[in-house]
């Protein structure tokens, strides 16, 4: 980062009053307020805070996220005060007003970066900043590694720049919707039963027959599999187990000599004629074929 001048950002930098920084550094992109995007990036930076660092604002445009890098601050929203510290993920949607302020006896330092599009609402739910607005990262390296990328791609503007740094930030919110629920209060015994019977599945779907193998190890009964599939994948587990196995057979159509029937084999069909009339449904052709015209 730039050495520190103690330097106040000036008003085109930023949205309301500003705040006090003694380095900072900022890159932006030419998104249009009007630009119908799934996911676009408006602006981003990093700043090294003053003691008295702080910003009030109450009707900010952007979605915006914020990762604390050093020292300590609070992020005061709907009437709660979050103390903010390394590791630190806060965020907030458009129009939702927050006040940040450093701790003047140890001033943060941190990472930001603003954002629109069709996607935003959705990526904010499922991390919960649309209602939490301050998580600890689930891996706070690699979130670290993820917004240091960000700014570098940002500053440098290569080719497709802007998409990567998207990529990064949909990684950095998705992490975060994976990761949440395991230290969440709320979190439903029927999500944790789906996510025990799915984990199984992904372990063994190569050697599983049937979703009753699922259930029964699971201690469950086959029918209420079929209910938490439904629920919270919206396919059956029949369709998510098949699915498994014929991108595995794809695979080692595509990258071995094996025959179809040793293929049918090592992804758990005992009949090949039964691997080949599923493979067949799936992708409008035997398998024999998929692999002379993929070859």
């Amino acid at each position: 980062m730039r050495a520190a001048n103690k330097k106040k950002i000036k008003k085109k930098y930023t949205s309301g009053k500003p705040g006090n920084v003694l380095d900072a550094e900022y890159f932006y992109y030419d998104t249009a307020p009007q630009d119908h995007k799934d996911l676009a990036i408006v602006c981003g930076g990093y700043e090294k805070c003053a003691p008295d660092f702080e910003i009030n604002r109450s009707n900010y445009p952007y979605f915006f996220v914020k990762y604390i890098v050093k020292g300590r601050g609070t992020l005061r929203i709907k009437s709660k005060t979050l103390q903010l510290r390394p590791g630190v993920l806060t965020g907030f949607e458009p129009k939702t007003p927050h006040h940040y302020r450093a701790d003047p006896n140890n001033p943060m330092e941190h990472i930001f970066c603003t954002f629109i599009g069709s996607e935003c609402r959705d990526l904010f739910q499922k991390s919960t900043l649309s209602t939490i607005h301050h998580i600890e990262a689930s891996n706070p390296e690699e979130t670290l590694a993820f917004f240091n990328k960000m700014l570098a791609l940002g500053f440098e503007k290569k080719e497709y720049s802007q998409d990567i740094c998207c990529a990064y930030l949909r990684l950095i919110l998705l992490e975060q919707a994976s990761n949440i629920t395991i230290h969440n209060m709320d979190f439903s015994v029927s999500k944790k039963t789906f996510q025990d019977c799915k984990q199984f599945i992904d372990k063994h779907f190569s050697s599983i027959k049937s979703p009753s193998e699922v259930a029964t190890h699971c201690a469950i009964d086959v029918r209420y599999l079929s209910v938490l599939f439904k629920r919270y994948y919206h396919i059956s587990p029949s369709q998510y187990l098949m699915r498994l196995k014929l991108n595995k057979a794809i695979n080692l159509l595509l990258t071995t000599d094996l025959s179809i029937k040793q293929i049918a084999g090592i992804v758990g069909f005992e009949d090949p004629y039964h691997f080949s009339k599923n493979f067949k449904k799936a992708h409008a052709c035997s398998p024999l074929n998929y692999r002379k015209h993929h070859m």
